[in-house]
């Protein structure tokens, strides 16, 4: 229900949740790792996004980003859902930026505390859209 009785109810969004194909149990009841392909059961199994890993592959990928900050976002998101975060971060540069160039012409024209929270938000817009486009890779 809306603001008013007559206003009809927002949709209802039902997201996919069949299971990605990585995600496949034998009838044996085991599973193959995403990274290296190799099979094990599923008791042994570390769950991530788009299917299973095996503890090896698990640990790699644990150093990896202890000590690289590589992300293993390959095996956590889909394809589409990684293009959803850069193009997310891409919603978040292009106002941030226009925040800064509207701080400028502020600070330009009138007084420094309005421009300087414009310019501040509109690097903290920025900071936060490089992040979220970082994370997508």
């Amino acid at each position: 229900m809306g603001i008013y009785r007559d206003d009809a109810p927002p949709p209802l969004f039902v997201p996919d949740l069949t299971p990605p194909a990585g995600a496949a149990v034998d009838a044996d009841g085991h599973v193959t790792c995403l990274a290296c392909g190799v099979k094990l059961p599923l008791s042994k199994a570390d769950v991530v996004g788009l299917g299973y890993r095996c503890l090896a592959c698990t640990e790699k990928a644990e150093l990896a980003a202890l000590t690289a900050g590589a992300s293993d976002v390959a095996v956590n998101l889909s394809a589409g859902d990684r293009k959803a975060l850069r193009r997310a971060g891409w919603k978040l540069i292009a106002p941030g930026v226009l925040a800064i160039v509207a701080g400028i012409a502020v600070a330009a024209f009138a007084s420094a505390r309005p421009a300087g929270y414009l310019i501040f938000g509109g690097i903290g817009s920025c900071m936060l859209g490089f992040w979220r486009m970082r994370a997508a890779r």
